[in-house]
């Protein structure tokens, strides 16, 4: 092999694919890159941990035909610290690689090829597309509520399930849930029958860093037994990536059964507000109990219909004592309710509309936190059992 490429390409390709590599395989040629030159003038970019893999084409001058597996860390460091312009990377026997650059000239050790396991082939039982822009949104909106408990690798990901032209993306810890509705739009075969497999959050987490804020530009998903594929650049262009990764065995819980039919209460509140002061009233019990108490009251001294007061409290034996108020509008019961900072946290940080909507029954009974005029995101949350 015996290529000549840009030393930006290189560098963007390699860094792009080097994120499915993993310590965890233990195996060090999985710690290298697959380098594929071929006839086409491209070269193919390849790493995985055997869980999740990442591949990319980048245009390059294919003098020879052949392929290698190059470390990851080396050849990635080293890249970085060329400057602009052009760089050779031919493959000797015994996989000594050479990296030239102007007067530079280093060797690498790397791993034969035919050793290293390629890209794999799906047999498909259904894709679809999404914009990028809307996917990387939804991962952002689910993914904070994925499990880590191992025990339950069920959990340890986010349930994706098409059924006509609907996509259903849901992730649970079993103390929270967070749910994100998709309407698909062109749809040329709706999925009459239902299609639901559980994505790792690793592969979704690598998948979010990698999708664009574009809506226009698409991204292709093939589901298979056990295997998912997404195509970020499916239309031909240059820059095409392809990421798949294991699907997660096991039944995810029906989480349909845990929403309420009907609330108590329901709060509007703006969400800035409401965040910056729950970030800091949550310094007073970040290592303690991390927990803070809601009291949402009606406002005596103000005859507005709906206008509320929500006041935080935080106690901490080693820290001290804080309160918050903030205003608000309610409709129905006053409540006093505990909730672990973190959890109302996390959702708080990707809810971008001006108001949030707090759905509450009773201290012990699920709560549902909304984005104003967004029935397609819906984020539901365990209170904090008190004495």
């Amino acid at each position: 092999m015996k290529i000549i490429c840009s030393q930006e390409s290189l560098l963007r390709g390699i860094q792009t694919v080097q994120r499915g590599i993993s310590s965890r395989i233990g195996l060090p040629i999985y710690n290298g890159i697959l380098f594929e030159a071929n006839e086409d003038n491209k070269v193919h970019l390849f790493a995985t941990d055997l869980e999740i893999g990442i591949d990319c084409y980048i245009p390059a001058q294919v003098i020879e035909t052949g392929s290698t597996v190059i470390p990851s860390r080396i050849i990635s460091e080293l890249i970085k610290r060329f400057p602009e312009g052009k760089i050779e990377i031919k493959c000797l026997n015994n996989n000594i690689i050479t990296v030239q650059e102007n007067s530079s000239n280093y060797k690498i050790l790397g791993f034969s090829a035919e050793e290293f396991s390629n890209f794999p082939e799906i047999k498909i039982k259904a894709k679809t597309k999404i914009n990028q822009k809307l996917f990387k949104e939804t991962i952002q909106q689910v993914i904070f509520a994925t499990s880590r408990d191992e025990n339950r690798n069920f959990l340890n990901g986010a349930l994706f399930k098409i059924i006509d032209s609907k996509i259903e993306m849901v992730t649970t810890d079993s103390h929270r849930l967070s749910l994100k509705n998709i309407k698909l739009i062109n749809i040329e075969n709706p999925f009459k029958e239902g299609v639901e497999v559980i994505i790792p959050y690793r592969a979704l987490s690598e998948l979010s860093r990698l999708l664009l804020d574009n809506e226009e530009v698409f991204t292709e998903i093939r589901i298979g037994e056990k295997q998912i594929m997404f195509i970020l650049f499916p239309d031909g262009q240059k820059n095409s990536i392809r990421i798949y990764s294991r699907l997660i065995e096991g039944q995810f819980p029906d989480y349909h059964q845990i929403v309420p039919d009907s609330f108590k209460t329901e709060i509007k509140v703006n969400t800035e507000d409401f965040r910056d002061k729950m970030e800091r009233i949550s310094l007073f019990v970040r290592e303690d109990l991390n927990t803070v108490k809601i009291e949402a009251t009606n406002r005596e001294d103000d005859q507005k219909e709906g206008r509320c007061e929500i006041i935080l409290k935080a106690e901490s034996p080693s820290t001290g004592e804080a309160s918050e108020k903030i205003s608000c509008f309610k409709k129905g019961e006053d409540i006093t309710i505990t909730f672990n900072t973190d959890y109302i946290l996390d959702v708080l940080k990707i809810i971008k509309k001006e108001n949030t909507i707090i759905k509450l029954n009773d201290p012990l009974n699920p709560v549902i936190i909304t984005p104003d005029k967004d029935k397609d995101y819906t984020y539901i949350l365990m209170p904090v059992r008190t004495e």
